[in-house]
């Protein structure tokens, strides 16, 4: 009697010493992004070699997926920071990814049998400090635009060095962006850039030493200034900024927040009586104080009638839990809010006496409901029973 044998593809190969393969791929910048789907698929070589060739950038971060397209199966550099390219066979582990310190073409290889990786930079471009485009944008700058507006994008010299000449510049923050001479600039991202201090513009010349990051500068001057960017790497340039007309803009505060919708379009200005800000509004939720030279102004606290002050710095949203008519009071650089007085038999707190109060204080009576009851204890004879219902009958009734 014969006896029928079925093996699998793998179990097969697995009798014989061999390995299945099946597919590797490329995931991070430059291949479809960090993504599951679409990846760049590698090139199977023969004898468990996979390899891709072709352009990156320098900061590119990438990883390989092995056989599927799911972070189960990323594999990345098991040793090292995972800087880039090496040149040599490097161990792979799960997760991680390299991070390229060169633009250049580059040849990418996976060894599957040694779970292994390989990159190379086969062609590093000389970079061209003249080929460049920088604009800057920002407070500082006439607004946080995208795209920047022409008075806001550099003049090329031709020599490796930009000049732009900006009239009424304010003291604030503003972006420096370099971006290759034929792209645009299309995102913020092309907008980051490295902390610089320039503390002493008043006085001449300041030049400004800085690799690209992701914080913002400040300009401590306003007024006309010259800016000049020599030194121009793929990752760096000095900033030379030279006020040439010292302008010092007049004193005043805009109130911005959730209310409108954080625009600047309809930001609402404080009036200005000798050196006081006041300005009255009906709003609620988070807000900021904008001032003169574009800074926006808060302190991440919420203000209450026993905390109605804050002094006003770079910091977080204010807070007003409730949406009402407040008066807004700015001195010394200090906000005061006054809170609306409350109305006499207006339980709710809608700033009107109606029935509504009633309904408040009888659901208050029979069911403990609190959640409209501001102000129950209409008599203010320190509980809440139904002489308060009285009492605002009285207000109605116009006997109050």
């Amino acid at each position: 009697m014969k006896k029928t044998i079925t093996l699998s593809i793998v179990a097969l190969l697995a009798m014989i010493g061999l390995k299945a393969q099946a597919a590797m791929y490329l995931v991070g910048d430059g291949f479809n992004g960090w993504t599951t789907t679409g990846n760049v698929e590698m090139t199977d070589e023969g004898d468990g070699l996979f390899s891709w060739s072709g352009n990156l950038v320098a900061g590119s971060s990438f990883a390989f997926f092995r056989d599927t397209e799911d972070w189960g199966s990323q594999r990345g550099p098991a040793a090292g920071d995972g800087s880039a390219p090496t040149g040599d066979w490097e161990d792979t582990q799960a997760m991680g990814a390299w991070t390229l310190t060169a633009s250049g073409g580059y040849v990418i290889q996976y060894n599957y049998n040694t779970d292994q990786a390989k990159i190379v930079l086969t062609d590093e471009p000389v970079f061209n400090p003249a080929q460049r485009r920088f604009a800057v944008t920002g407070a500082a700058f006439g607004g946080w635009n995208m795209p920047p507006a022409g008075n806001q994008i550099f003049a090329n010299n031709g020599d490796g060095t930009y000049t732009l000449e900006f009239e009424g510049a304010t003291a604030a923050d503003f972006k420096l962006s370099s971006i290759d001479v034929n792209s645009d600039f299309s995102s913020w991202t092309v907008f980051d850039s490295g902390v610089m201090g320039a503390s002493n513009l008043a006085t001449g010349d300041n030049a400004l030493s800085t690799s690209y990051g992701t914080a913002n500068m400040h300009l401590p001057v306003s007024g006309n200034v010259t800016l000049t960017i020599s030194n121009v790497t793929e990752t760096s340039c000095t900033l030379n900024i030279t006020l040439t007309e010292e302008i010092i803009p007049d004193k005043a505060y805009y109130l911005i927040g959730a209310f409108n919708e954080w625009s600047e379009e309809t930001m609402v200005p404080f009036e200005e009586n000798n050196g006081v800000f006041t300005l009255t509004q009906t709003f609620g939720g988070e807000f900021k104080v904008k001032d003169e030279n574009g800074n926006w102004l808060g302190g991440g606290v919420t203000l209450t009638e026993e905390n109605p002050s804050v002094t006003l710095v770079d910091g977080g949203n204010l807070v007003l839990a409730e949406e009402k008519e407040y008066t807004l009071t700015i001195a010394d650089g200090v906000l005061t809010v006054t809170f609306p007085s409350a109305v006499y038999g207006d339980v709710n707190g809608d700033g009107v006496v109606t029935s509504a109060d009633i309904t408040a204080l009888y659901d208050y009576l029979l069911n403990s409901d609190s959640s409209h009851l501001v102000n129950g204890d209409v008599n203010s004879d320190g509980s809440i029973t139904s002489s308060d219902i009285t009492s605002v009958y009285d207000v109605l009734l116009g006997n109050v």
